[in-house]
């Protein structure tokens, strides 16, 4: 009989980006509280520092670096220097997101469309195409979306962020039969309503509202899922879509 899979990340080296605060200093604490050497990117320079130093001050290994992901340049260098930091690449978090353009069809503006799907879409594609050669080379290699409810049951409106995320759980399914047999594991987590700056004070009450527990999810309860899949826990586990929303899909949000 097999051992039991463990969630150790000793030895491991992670990318993170979005890493400067919400869900993403979470991942950051969450994988470098299992042992990770998490790789920090985010184009704001105060909080990312002010994330790597709370990561090592809780005894793990960080870096930070500022790269601006829709950029195809700054994605594959923000790639070569992690690894070079780490001395190679075994998890990759797409956590970078943006969601914003909350409008119907007639609202819809061409350039808030392309711009969410550059962020959610077209820039975890090329960041794992060049972090492919690291992750073929890695013995538990996982790549890992952080996604959205709104990926899996859209609203009626909000064009480019439901469609960005439809697209990247998509995304998600296609890397994840293509390097299955190279036992490249991808997978995404869907939150619900997350009590970060994405939702304002205005909006709080009515999100609480839709979820039938009663709260929004802390950030930290996203990332232990985002650990798991990470970690050993997750190595049979691929193409899924893992979602942690507090039961609102049960009542058709």
């Amino acid at each position: 009989m097999s051992a039991p899979a463990t969630g150790s990340l000793a030895g491991r080296t992670a990318l993170i980006t979005g890493a400067a605060r919400g869900m993403g200093r979470t991942h950051a604490l969450a994988l470098a509280a299992r042992g990770a050497a998490v790789a920090l990117a985010d184009l704001d320079v105060d909080e990312l520092d002010r994330t790597v130093a709370e990561v090592r001050a809780a005894g793990g290994r960080a870096e930070g670096f500022i790269a601006d992901i829709t950029s195809r340049e700054h994605a594959e260098d923000l790639v070569l220097r992690a690894a070079a930091r780490w001395g190679g690449l075994d998890i990759l978090v797409h956590n970078a997101g943006l969601m914003f353009s909350m409008t119907g069809l007639a609202d819809t503006d061409d350039d808030d469309f392309e711009r969410l799907l550059a962020v959610n879409v077209r820039a975890p594609l090329r960041l794992t195409r060049a972090a492919l050669p690291y992750l073929r080379a890695s013995r538990a290699a996982r790549i890992v979306f952080v996604s959205s409810q709104w990926g899996q049951v859209p609203d009626g409106h909000s064009y480019g962020y439901m469609v960005s995320k439809a697209a990247q759980l998509g995304l998600m399914k296609t890397l994840a039969k293509e390097f299955a047999s190279e036992r490249i594991m991808v997978n995404a987590v869907a939150p619900g309503a997350v009590a970060t700056r994405m939702v304002p004070d205005e909006n709080h009450a009515a999100e609480v509202a839709a979820v039938p527990i009663g709260r929004l999810a802390d950030p930290a309860e996203i990332s232990e899922v985002v650990a798991f899949l990470a970690a050993d826990t997750g190595a049979f586990i691929t193409g899924q879509t893992i979602p942690v929303n507090g039961g609102a899909l049960l009542v058709g949000i």
